[in-house]
């Protein structure tokens, strides 16, 4: 199951665009969307958080071996780099991670590079991903993620991204980008967790681990969204998740977007209330509590809201195309512009960046544009 999110308003009211002469709906992108994607929860990666199991993958190396994460994990951490060529931080963090993998591998730490340039890498691709690995000197293991499973599977936001996971596939450690505080912050981490001292203040506040039983009640919430016919059975998991961990946050957001996806907006934006009360700083919640009251035309409270987390999480995809599309709604389009380009600079595989694209063009009645927006999203959808 792939993991990205849709606007419920394109479920609600399609509109019509032309695609190379043949009238086609958004029902098309709705209801192909409906059938592989479920709405996800989290911040530096979308439905997996601090504490959170990493999912176990497979993948072919550049020599076209086939490795999995049991197969390369490390004794004590491992730390798994989502990258691409044409990301220009990638660089930055594969190179310091070289430095981090020549000395700490013999003391238990391993490091996987994920590579996802794109849905189908080509022999193009591969030639520049062999030509970076070169010209970094990268010695640890370098896969290809054709198809961009894994990308979806761990809800990967923003190239690069790094998580670090501990022998029981725990996370214990998660970052988007290359944040200059937040890299020394992890790389602290890391070093006290090999080396057996305690890290930084700073540091040992990075990502609350929820009670055992909270998170087993928040993974059958998500499993069950999985699941059409489970899906009205979410409601109840997250609940008990919240109320067994009153410290708990992700329980709310998911709970959030649960009712936000169903049109019952007072009780969304209490959920993202509480949220915001226990982690006044968490991005999600500042993001999609900043969407609904948009959508109430509250501009300015909303845009506010996200220009708070843009702040706090420079690397959040979402809030980049959710002022997108409220700038163009205002009718400045350059500003509009100037945010959809930045989140396809941090992610260009998120397809709600075309959506959201195609509903600004349509509204201002520039129907070819939103008809190239729409067809760009579909052909992500359709290539899942």
């Amino acid at each position: 199951m792939k993991f990205l999110r849709v606007p419920s308003k394109l479920r609600l009211r399609p509109a019509a665009v032309f695609l190379s002469g043949k009238r086609f709906t958004l029902v098309m992108v709705c209801f192909l969307s409906s059938l592989f994607f479920q709405v996800p929860a989290g911040a530096t990666l979308e439905g997996l958080y601090v504490g959170a199991q990493a999912p176990d993958f497979s993948l072919e190396d550049l020599n076209g071996q086939s490795l999995s994460f049991a197969d390369l994990s490390g004794e004590k951490l491992t730390m798994v780099i989502f990258w691409a060529t044409w990301s220009r931080n990638s660089d930055k963090v594969l190179a310091r991670a070289q430095k981090l993998y020549t000395d700490y591998k013999e003391k238990g730490l391993t490091v996987i590079a994920v590579n996802a340039d794109g849905q189908q890498l080509t022999a193009d691709n591969i030639t520049a991903i062999s030509s970076k690995v070169q010209e970094l000197g990268l010695e640890y293991p370098v896969l290809l993620d054709q198809g961009l499973s894994i990308f979806h599977d761990y809800g990967v936001i923003a190239l690069p991204s790094t998580v670090i996971v501990d022998p029981d596939r725990t996370i214990r450690y998660e970052l988007s980008g290359y944040p200059i505080v937040g890299s020394e912050e992890m790389i602290d981490f890391i070093v006290a967790q090999i080396e057996g001292r305690a890290p930084k203040e700073i540091v040992q506040r990075k990502g609350y681990q929820p009670d055992k039983k909270a998170l087993r009640f928040y993974n059958m919430g998500k499993n069950a969204l999985k699941s059409k016919r489970m899906a009205a059975t979410a409601e109840m998991w997250f609940k008990k998740a919240a109320e067994a961990d009153l410290r708990f946050v992700q329980p709310h957001i998911s709970l959030g977007r649960f009712y936000a996806e169903r049109d019952q907006a007072s009780k969304a934006q209490e959920q993202f209330d509480l949220a915001l009360q226990k982690e006044p700083e968490n991005v999600v919640a500042l993001c999609e509590l900043g969407m609904m009251l948009v959508k109430e035309d509250k501009f300015e409270e909303g845009k506010a809201l996200m220009q708070k987390a843009i702040t706090v999480e420079e690397y959040y995809t979402p809030c980049f195309y959710y002022l997108g599309y409220i700038h163009g709604k205002e009718g400045k389009m350059e500003e509009a512009a100037t945010m959809f380009k930045r989140a396809m600079e941090i992610n260009p595989m998120d397809i709600n960046i075309f959506i959201y694209q195609g509903m600004i063009y349509e509204e201002s009645g520039e129907s070819g544009e939103a008809a190239k927006a729409y067809r760009k999203a579909l052909e992500f959808i359709l290539a899942l």
